[in-house]
């Protein structure tokens, strides 16, 4: 029997299986995030192979259940927000899933975790705010926020570039990025992320080096903001 997050044992026999080629699935998995993380704004799709077997195996999008697979091992302390598992008995078997992929030490806190996973909404900004950010002397002891969420958009905003006339699509917030890994411009939503989160963000950027690493995902996507990008907040209703 493999503990849950509330300690209700979970039988090893019902987990449903990880990655099809570990090796390969979390190797091609981990090198996208790179991509993302180097690309911060820039949307990614996971390949189809490294996500074979995980479309139905828990309540989490494949492309979150694929990086934590990816990130966790036993070295690390992951936080799994409640809400991930939809219900209580989800998430116990969630962590249980996870603990026995990966052997990740589960943390009740989320103060003391390197990995959270959340769903989107607006705890996501309690979150963001009670996370470790590492210190001036050991930025990189920073947490990773991973969201998942119902949508993702982007767009590349070119050097010298006209703004455009035409409201950006969607009715949620548009952030315009900057940074490294950015050539000019990049413009990200991620849909059900409020204004608060991004204020938040936003404010935390004049603590780098300290800060938060963000991964959202959706589907079989996913992409990124280091803790180095500068996020300047457009609105849902502005036209830009």
């Amino acid at each position: 029997m493999s503990p849950g997050l509330a300690g209700t044992p979970v039988a090893v026999a019902a987990l449903a299986p990880g990655f099809a080629d570990p090796v390969h699935a979390a190797q091609a998995t981990f090198r996208r995030l790179l991509d993302a993380m180097a690309r911060p704004g820039r949307v990614q799709t996971l390949d189809r192979a490294s996500l074979q077997g995980l479309e139905r195996t828990t309540p989490m999008a494949p492309a979150t259940l694929a990086v934590l697979l990816a990130l966790a091992d036993a070295d690390t302390r992951v936080w799994i927000s409640p809400e991930v598992g939809r219900d209580p008995h989800q998430t116990d078997a969630l962590v249980a899933y996870a603990r026995f992929h990966t052997g990740m030490a589960v943390a009740h806190d989320v103060s003391s975790c390197e990995f959270a996973f959340a769903l989107v909404g607006a705890a996501c900004e309690d979150v963001l705010c009670r996370l470790n950010p590492g210190s001036d002397e050991a930025p990189e002891d920073g947490a990773t926020l991973v969201i998942e969420a119902a949508g993702l958009d982007a767009l590349e905003e070119p050097a010298g570039a006209e703004p455009p006339t035409q409201r950006l699509p969607g009715d949620g917030v548009w952030v315009r990025l900057t940074g490294p890994g950015i050539r000019h411009a990049h413009r990200l939503q991620v849909a059900g992320l409020d204004l608060g989160f991004w204020q938040q963000r936003a404010a935390a950027h004049l603590s780098f080096p300290r800060g938060i690493d963000l991964v959202f995902s959706c589907g079989e996507q996913l992409a990124a903001l280091p803790r180095s990008t500068r996020v300047e907040i457009l609105g849902h209703d502005r036209s830009v």
